[in-house]
């Protein structure tokens, strides 16, 4: 395990600890109350990716560490047990890529291995179902959407442009585009949640991203820990 993986799972722990310390206490004193029906939400979460490889054709492949995503949800319950939603996920983990060069004739030649970190940022809609109507309830969903990935590799020459700023004066900067790409994916969980009160609850889960992947050999599966907070309204 990296040690920019375990700096990961510490900051997970900080937050998790907060969490606990910084709402349990108020809570205690409050009603618990599951009514979720006719609610909506708003929630903060963090994800745990413990890293990834796949490989592609005539033996290009790539190897991306583990990290920590951050992101924020809603949806609306429209009983205890059913509710609809969205969630958007950053994350920006290190990455080594084999490019496999081809020569035409000759046989394909492995290219110096790259190493850059990754820009991801997903887009999902999510069904989630509540196996009880109290406060403490596991739980299931599921999902689709999209995985949107820039590689930070510069994909052509840069172009620079020149313009007058209020406040600089006359400014040139270059721009280089970077090879990017939009994915569809499907994601499914199972986890646990917890109603601490008549505005906030907590939910901890393990699901798995599927990410469709067409030039390599399997689809690019993502495994992942989620912890996240939630507003009701």
């Amino acid at each position: 395990m990296s040690a920019k993986h375990l700096k990961n799972l510490a900051l997970i722990g900080v937050a998790a600890t907060a969490l606990v310390f910084g709402f349990a206490a108020p809570a205690s004193a409050q009603k618990r109350s599951a009514d979720r029906a006719e609610t909506g939400e708003f929630g903060l979460q963090i994800m745990d990716f413990p890293g990834v490889s796949a490989q592609g054709t005539h033996g290009a492949a790539i190897d991306v560490d583990g990290d920590v995503a951050w992101g924020f949800s809603g949806s609306y319950n429209f009983t205890n047990r059913f509710s609809l939603g969205g969630e958007a996920t950053w994350a920006n983990p290190d990455y080594r890529l084999k490019l496999i060069r081809d020569n035409g004739a000759a046989p394909p030649t492995a290219l110096p291995l790259i190493n850059a970190s990754l820009d991801v940022s997903t887009l999902m809609f999510k069904g989630t179902f509540n196996f009880l109507d109290g406060p403490l309830t596991p739980f299931v969903e599921v999902g689709a959407g999209w995985v949107y990935i820039d590689s930070n590799v510069v994909s052509g020459t840069p172009s620079t442009g020149c313009w007058w700023d209020p406040w600089w004066g006359y400014v040139c900067s270059t721009f280089y585009d970077t090879y990017s790409d939009t994915r569809t994916a499907w994601t499914y969980s199972a986890g646990v949640r917890w109603d601490m009160s008549d505005s906030i609850a907590l939910r901890l889960s393990y699901g798995q991203l599927d990410l469709d992947s067409s030039h390599a050999t399997s689809d690019v599966k993502l495994d992942a820990w989620r912890g996240e907070i939630l507003w009701k309204f």
